[in-house]
């Protein structure tokens, strides 16, 4: 057994260097933008500085590409390649067609795949470009700016599927993402935006508000903020045992707390009273009196507002 060193002293080959700097980026906001030009479906890609691993590129005044007609729709990446078998290496703008749903293609080691070998052939994603038979449909931007160090800005959610390395942070129109360690060391992209949920209702009762899920260092806050109406016929609320009202907390986040009994005022009807709730996530929501009977009628109501953490 042993540990291969690149760096010390003698020479550092080529995905040895391309290792040591790992990255993916344009420089400029303009850097290899691609505008559609006159004829059939062909772009330009413009000037510009694009950093690779290893590897920096200077592009200027490039040849147009030509995308190939489609049977009905296909989606191509379009990639900077950069191919570093001898005599010296080359980088080159390569259309790589794919299928019929935009995804990117198939990775490979083929010329007509989407390489990904660093310091061999590796393709740097530009753009995802749809072809509608003859003519050119929506092109998603997939270049980003910055680098593995400093966090990279993007257009489209899409760039994480190659931004791959654990602990890269990525910005997609004010939402960060990063690429962290989940349960069993499996790696996953989170958000630092939260998640809105709709709450469940039942028959005879109407829900109506946000359960706001927010990132909250290593745990998530679940924040209600939910109005709960009496649409059936009237009942009596007792002080005794609960009554099961509703589901209320989507499926996707009824784990990871225990019970909650937030105080609750039923307004409407007769008189207004001071009840107790208890929400269980993976139980609902029930409730009950806490001053004798109370004649629930209907289009009587109270706020759940309340958080915990999961």
């Amino acid at each position: 057994m042993a540990i291969i060193t690149g760096g010390y002293d003698g020479t550092v080959d080529e995905v040895q260097f391309a290792a040591l700097l790992h990255r993916y980026s344009v420089v400029g906001p303009d850097d290899l933008k691609a505008t559609t030009q006159a004829g059939d479906r062909i772009v330009s890609i413009g000037n510009g500085t694009a950093l690779g691993p290893g590897t920096v590129d200077v592009a200027s005044n490039l040849p147009t590409i030509q995308f190939n007609a489609a049977t009905g729709t296909r989606w191509d990446l379009v990639v900077l390649r950069r191919d570093w078998q001898p005599p010296g290496g080359v980088s080159s703008i390569v259309i790589i067609e794919g299928g019929t749903t935009q995804a990117y293609p198939t990775i490979g080691t083929a010329t007509n795949q989407w390489n990904r070998r660093p310091g061999i052939m590796d393709d740097q994603p530009l753009y995802l470009q749809q072809v509608n038979g003859t003519l050119l449909g929506n092109r998603i931007d997939l270049r980003v700016w910055g680098s593995l160090h400093t966090g990279y800005v993007a257009n489209d959610p899409m760039v994480k599927t190659y931004l791959d390395r654990v602990g890269t942070e990525v910005r997609v129109a004010g939402e960060r993402w990063t690429y962290d360690l989940g349960a069993n060391n499996v790696p996953q992209w989170n958000s630092d935006a939260p998640v809105i949920h709709a709450p469940v209702a039942a028959t005879n009762w109407s829900a109506t508000g946000d359960i706001t899920v927010q990132p909250a260092g290593t745990k998530r806050q679940v924040t209600f903020d939910v109005v709960v109406k009496r649409t059936g016929p009237a009942f009596t609320l007792d002080s005794g045992a609960w009554e099961y009202i509703m589901p209320l907390i989507p499926a996707a986040i009824q784990k990871g707390a225990g019970a909650k009994y937030p105080p609750i005022l039923i307004t409407g009807g007769t008189n207004h009273i001071l009840a107790a709730a208890l929400v269980n996530p993976n139980g609902g929501l029930s409730i009950r009196s806490t001053s004798g009977s109370y004649p629930f009628t209907t289009g009587a109501l109270f706020t759940l507002n309340f958080s915990y953490y999961i």
